[in-house]
Parts: structure tokens; C-alpha cells; sequence
């Protein structure tokens, strides 16, 4: 009886490189929309009430007309001073020390 030994034979499969092949090819598309293809601009209209912000510009402020109006100074404060001191009043000064 005689022993046949053969090389085994490397077959692509057609199917499988041609899957290959298109996922490269959607992996390059993808990259040049995202990196490299110039965005569309979109021309938004605005509305009319919106059109002109040229009166608002022109508004002048008065700080005296504002402190002395009655209903400005009938305004109170109900938040604390220490509240108002910010992020340095609240907790311990040394937060790694071991409580006492």
C-alpha cells in the first residue's frame, strides 16, 4: 500500500474577498465623508421678528434708574451671606485629616 502524501492546496474563497472588499470599501467611504468631504452649508432663514437686532443695540442702560426703582429695592434676599462666599466656606480646611 503506498502512502500518498499531498501539499494541501490554499483555496481562497471567492465569497470571503469579495466580503473583505466591500467592507474596505465602506471603511474608506465612511473615512473621506467624515475627514475629508466639504459639508453642505444650510442656509437657515431667520423669522422676521428676528430679522433686525438693530433696536436692541441701540438700548442704553442706566444703573441709577435701576437702584432706585421701588420695585427693585422691594426685592429681598433670601439666601444667606455664607452661601454667597462660594466654594471655599463649605468643608473642612484640610478635607485628608481624619475626623475628630
Amino acid at each position: 500500500m503506498a502512502i500518498v502524501i499531498e501539499e494541501e492546496k490554499s483555496r481562497t474563497n471567492i465569497i470571503g474577498v469579495a466580503g473583505w472588499l466591500i467592507f474596505l470599501v465602506i471603511i474608506a467611504a465612511a473615512i473621506y465623508y467624515i475627514f475629508f468631504a466639504q459639508a453642505e452649508s444650510v442656509i437657515v432663514v431667520p423669522p422676521a421678528s428676528l430679522a433686525s437686532i438693530t433696536p436692541i443695540s441701540q438700548i442704553t442702560l442706566n444703573p441709577q434708574a435701576v437702584t432706585s426703582n421701588k420695585l427693585f429695592q422691594s426685592l429681598q434676599q433670601y439666601a444667606s451671606s455664607s452661601a454667597t462666599q462660594g466654594p471655599a466656606a463649605v468643608g473642612r480646611a484640610n478635607p485628608l485629616i481624619p475626623p475628630m
